[in-house]
Formats: C-alpha cells, sequence, structure tokens
C-alpha cells in the first residue's frame, strides 16, 4: 500500500519524548560511614551522599556519579586566611573515588588502594574562597573501570568536575588500582623489610623548616627540613614525616601516603617560588598539579625532594600570572614521584 505523500504510518509516527528522570538529591546532612572513604576518624569524612547519574548501557566503558561532600572552614591542614586548602581539595578528591568504589562498584571493603597518578587545575579562584558558610560541594565523575575476566573490578581512571556552591572550581583525573589484602602484603614485603632496617638505623627524624618558610603556620603541618633554594631556580629539602600527624596518618599506614607526598611539593614550590621572587609563601597558591606515583615511598628511608623553577607565564583562564615547578621525590637511586605544579600570587 502507498501513503499519501505527507502522511506516516503509525510504525514511522514522530518519536515518543524520552522522558529524563530529574536529577537525585543529594544529602549535605551527615558524613558517610568512615569505612566507606577510609578514614578512622569521623572528622576527617568529608564525604556526605553519592548517587550513580545514568543507567550504564550494556557493555559501556564509562559510568558516571556525583558525589556530594562539605569542605570544613576550620581544620588543622585548612591553615590559608581565605581559601579552602590544597590538602583539603586533594582529600576530597581522594575520598569520592574510594567512595564511587565501595558503595557503587562493590571493590570489597578491606581492599587496598593504590594512586598512581592524580592531576587537577584550578578553574576558578574565587570560587575557592571560603565563605560564611560551608561550601556545598558536589563531584561529577566519569570512571573507566577495568576489570578481569572474572570480571572483578581492578581499578579505574576517572574524571572529575568539582562545583563549590554551583560554580565549577576543579577539574582533576587520575588511575585508582585496587588489590586484595593477602595481595597487597606479598607486593609490600620487600619494601617493608628495607624500611624496618633503615628504621632501626636511624635515631631521629629531620628537623622541620620554620612554619612561614613554607607557607604554614601551624608547626605540625611542616613536612619539610628547611629548603636550599639556588639563584638558578634549583631547591632542594628532605621529607620529614609525622605519622601521629592526626590527618595526613588519620590511621596507621606501612608507606608515605600520597597526599603527605603532595604536600611535600606544594612546600618546596611556595617556599622556592617565594624566595626567588621576592614573595609572602602565604600568599601562593597551587593551580595546577600533574602527579605520577612511581613506587612506595617507605617511612623508614631518607627521602630527598628536589626542584626545579621555571620562568613567570601567564595562566589566560585564571587571569593571573603563575610559575611552574617541578619537583621529585626519590630513595635511594630512584623515584618515588614526580610532580609538576603551577603556582599563582592570589590574596
Amino acid at each position: 500500500m502507498t501513503l499519501p505523500v505527507g502522511r506516516q504510518s503509525a510504525s514511522e509516527s514522530a518519536p515518543v519524548p524520552v522522558v529524563v528522570p530529574a536529577p537525585v538529591p543529594l544529602s549535605f546532612d551527615s558524613t558517610l560511614p568512615r569505612s566507606v572513604v577510609h578514614r578512622a576518624s569521623v572528622a576527617e569524612v568529608f564525604v556526605t551522599d553519592s548517587v550513580e547519574t545514568g543507567t550504564p548501557a550494556p557493555g559501556a566503558t564509562t559510568r558516571t556519579f556525583d558525589v556530594a561532600a562539605q569542605l570544613p572552614r576550620g581544620h588543622l591542614v585548612g591553615e590559608h586566611p581565605a581559601a579552602y586548602d590544597f590538602l583539603l581539595l586533594v582529600e576530597v578528591l581522594r575520598q569520592s573515588g574510594v567512595c564511587v568504589a565501595h558503595r557503587h562498584l562493590d571493590v570489597a571493603i578491606d581492599s587496598a588502594f593504590i594512586f598512581s597518578a592524580l592531576n587537577f587545575d584550578v578553574l576558578s579562584l574565587e570560587a575557592l574562597r571560603i565563605g560564611a558558610r560551608p561550601a556545598q560541594t558536589v563531584l561529577h565523575l566519569s570512571v573507566r573501570p577495568e576489570t578481569n575476566r572474572g570480571g572483578r573490578i581492578l581499578g579505574f581512571d576517572f574524571d572529575i568536575v568539582v562545583d563549590l556552591d554551583g560554580t565549577p572550581t576543579l577539574r582533576a583525573s587520575g588511575g585508582l588500582t585496587f588489590v586484595s589484602r593477602r595481595a597487597y602484603g606479598m607486593l609490600r614485603a620487600q619494601g617493608l623489610g628495607k624500611a624496618r632496617a633503615a628504621s632501626a638505623a636511624r635515631a631521629h627524624r629531620p628537623a622541620p623548616a620554620a612554619p612561614t618558610t613554607i607557607g604554614r603556620k601551624d608547626a605540625r603541618n611542616v613536612v619539610l627540613t628547611e629548603p636550599a633554594v639556588g639563584v638558578g631556580g634549583e631547591a632542594s629539602a628532605f621529607l620529614v614525616v609525622d605519622t601521629a600527624h592526626p590527618h595526613l596518618f588519620d590511621h596507621q599506614l606501612d608507606h608515605v601516603p600520597g597526599n603527605l607526598q603532595l604536600e611535600a611539593a606544594r612546600q618546596l614550590a611556595v617556599a622556592s617560588v617565594a624566595r626567588l621572587h621576592g614573595l609572602s609563601p602565604v600568599d601562593l597558591v597551587v593551580t595546577s598539579v600533574r602527579a605520577r606515583f612511581t613506587d612506595f615511598a617507605e617511612l623508614g628511608l631518607s627521602t630527598p625532594v628536589t626542584a626545579h623553577v621555571d620562568g613567570v607565564q601567564h595562566a589566560e583562564a585564571l587571569g593571573t600570572l603563575t610559575v611552574p615547578v617541578e619537583v621529585r621525590l626519590g630513595q635511594g637511586d630512584s623515584s618515588v614521584s614526580e610532580v609538576n605544579l603551577e603556582v599563582a600570587q592570589w590574596a
């Protein structure tokens, strides 16, 4: 049968509009259980809720989630006089990834998590400014899980956009690997042997720098010795590890955690840029990070931290000048992490 021009059969009728469900509201009323984000102290839990934002299609390689969090306006490591601190931002990124793994991807709660990389760029410095009330923080995650033949998730790469009070403030990416406790023990056996031997041979930890040198106020948050900064832009110091620190070592660890290594890189970068350009370390903030963690950093081994400060450049998106700094943390003859940062003056 031939239909008249301009007419449609029922099977060819206009498509029925797809009804997109309204987003599930996120709660900011209380934090999630400590175990979901691998913290021992309730006060160190920032994530309050999470939801998958779409139904993954069969065979889909990417899944998306929203995670709610609240950053404290006052915290031991929240020392910047006006903005949410670098370490707090790193921690909320970490907690969001761990939360998604446990709550939505069925990763066993006793799994060990290993960060291979973490990158981020500040999209708005003004949005980082601490206001009259805690910012409602929403992290939009896209994760690409890697599975074995049995379907068990081995890890994932992720991309995150962080909104503070509805303003896109931070863009991040990185990678996480999950291993069973048994596999982790086998992986760490050799390194822990070296660490125990080194700890027995060392009587004291290195003396920390003056807090004002590296943009801190509280001596407990200093993680470097006094930096040596040359006129050519080279700088060096040694890592200072305090395993009693209530944030960096919220629970017992058998290695130097990634957030401590990132803070060491930040402190050396800030100290170097401040000294070379005659600036106050307190007014310097990190606007970009590219970090690779190449090996476990052992607690008992001496860890030199070295940096090279590059020339001033213009960050057009932020409307400010930034200084790139390349930082390396090493133990023995090997690197344990490489961190490229950009530092800007912002008061």
